[in-house]
């Protein structure tokens, strides 16, 4: 691909069960990325983005998964963004492009942040799907495969592509951007939050747990 333009997009994908003051940031400034992007929403529409679809059924696992194949069908470009509604990505998240197309690329530089009060903290690992950045081929197989493992074998509870699967690639890489992304934690995430050092069955994923003052969190105003 060298010397040719590289073309980066967003798939997004919501549930439309989120407090609405959250979603409307969060698109607000998703928007500031200046990327196409694809939106799939759960039974109704919501006016966003370059492409939208709307799809109907039920909040769950299996859902965001679908949801998430269905965004990647309808945009092409040579890397993608997988995008959810209750996270703000901050515009440098988007200057990354992924240095090789059979590796899925995290984005480890985010921040959680509880709704209610702005508790705000971090670990050293943050690997989440909304954090993905990978070739749309490499994003297609995996989730056409895992949306087809989960029809005939029910859902396992595992996300993360790349990380604990028995699916596609299983090359992983992180990356920091400039500033963080911050992950909204409310009371419809549709995974559990842990807000203490304490709560981690597994003490490996609290490592470098991380308390900051929401104000203080770097390249964001408040």
């Amino acid at each position: 691909m060298e010397g040719e333009a590289v073309l980066k997009a967003i798939a997004y994908y919501t549930c439309n069960t989120h407090l609405p003051e959250i979603d409307e940031m969060c698109r607000e400034q998703l928007l500031k990325s200046g990327l196409p992007i694809a939106c799939v929403t759960l039974n109704k529409w919501i006016n966003f983005g370059d492409i939208e679809e709307k799809v109907e059924g039920v909040r769950s696992p299996e859902m965001m998964h679908f949801q998430v194949l269905k965004a990647l069908e309808m945009i092409t470009a040579d890397y993608i963004f997988l995008c959810e509604s209750d996270v703000l990505y901050h515009p440098s998240h988007f200057d990354f492009t992924p240095p090789r197309d059979d590796t899925f690329y995290y984005n480890n530089n985010v921040y959680k942040q509880r709704w209610d009060d702005k508790f705000t903290f971090r670990t050293d690992d943050m690997k989440q799907v909304s954090g993905i950045c990978a070739s749309r081929e490499l994003l297609l197989d995996f989730y056409t495969k895992r949306v087809k493992q989960i029809e005939e074998q029910g859902f396992n509870r595992h996300y993360e592509p790349g990380l604990k699967q028995t699916v596609g690639s299983k090359k992983v890489e992180t990356w920091d951007s400039e500033y963080p992304n911050i992950c909204i934690r409310h009371d419809a995430n549709i995974t559990k939050t842990k807000y203490s050092p304490e709560e981690f069955r597994n003490a490996e994923y609290a490592k470098g747990w991380t308390e900051i003052d929401a104000k203080d969190i770097p390249g964001w105003e408040f």
